[in-house]
């Protein structure tokens, strides 16, 4: 109410009551509807016909199930307030010309909504951009690039200057940069921390980093020390060599319990 009063004034029955409806018909538990409606309030004032009922025919067309709109719902309704023929469409249309595979435009829907709902002039100028830096439209790494790449005055700069301080190069960076896109959406705090226990603690040369940025993505507290523990201790007791040691191997592996 505080922030979309009008809600107040609209018809119980005839105007909240059906699109409440509908929402839970697609699998929205009350709960939450309730927690995104409490955010987004002006969502019920759109129209259900013609506008609401249209942006869940598309999306599930282009996501394949109601769970994934579901997903799309929780992590940016906006998306069905927006007008779709404007930009979400023409956008969406872009990237299938170019080979993205359904799997691909999933993902850009599900998890970067905010960057398809972008004009097409802009969607159409990242695209190119991230085409130019040679990512592959049938890629998931395509999708993961235009989020970063959409940040790029803000976040791109932040990251940017923390690994410079490690001594990456632009060139570094740039190989970073493809080998895992996501290593340019980290904060500052996260990107120091991580390369001073590899780096300091693990003696790894911080270039090499760049060349494996995909160990940058993980948890420093969950994933890289208890595993570079298990292998400082393997090093002391010569059950493993310094030769042997390869950190990608290490940190990015998945293992399977017994």
């Amino acid at each position: 109410m505080r922030r979309h009063p009008y809600v107040l004034v609209a018809n119980a029955q005839e105007t909240l009551l059906p699109k409440l409806e509908f929402l839970c018909s697609i699998g929205m538990s009350r709960l939450d509807l309730a927690r995104t409606l409490a955010n987004n309030p002006i969502v019920l004032m759109r129209s259900l016909e013609y506008q609401i009922r249209p942006s869940y025919t598309f999306l599930k067309k282009v996501v394949l199930s109601d769970v994934k709109v579901v997903d799309i719902w929780k992590r940016n309704p906006w998306i069905f307030r927006g007008n779709l023929f404007k930009n979400v469409i023409p956008n969406i249309e872009l990237v299938r010309e170019l080979g993205m595979p359904q799997s691909c435009i999933a993902l850009l829907l599900t998890y970067y909504a905010n960057i398809v709902m972008k004009k097409p002039d802009f969607f159409s100028q990242l695209v190119g951009e991230v085409k130019e830096m040679g990512f592959d439209p049938q890629r998931s790494s395509f999708v993961q690039a235009m989020h970063a790449l959409s940040g790029k005055e803000t976040t791109w700069k932040l990251c940017q200057e923390a690994y410079r301080r490690w001594g990456w190069s632009d060139e570094d960076i740039l190989d970073a940069f493809r080998s895992h896109p996501l290593c340019m959406m980290k904060s500052g705090k996260k990107i120091m921390e991580t390369m001073d226990f590899l780096v300091n603690k693990m003696g790894w040369q911080s270039q090499k980093i760049a060349r494996s940025s995909r160990v940058l993505g993980y948890s420093l507290e969950m994933r890289i020390i208890p595993r570079c523990s298990v292998v400082r201790i393997l090093l002391l007791k010569g059950l493993m060599k310094e030769e042997e040691l390869n950190m990608n191997t290490i940190i990015t592996t998945y293992l399977l319990p017994d």
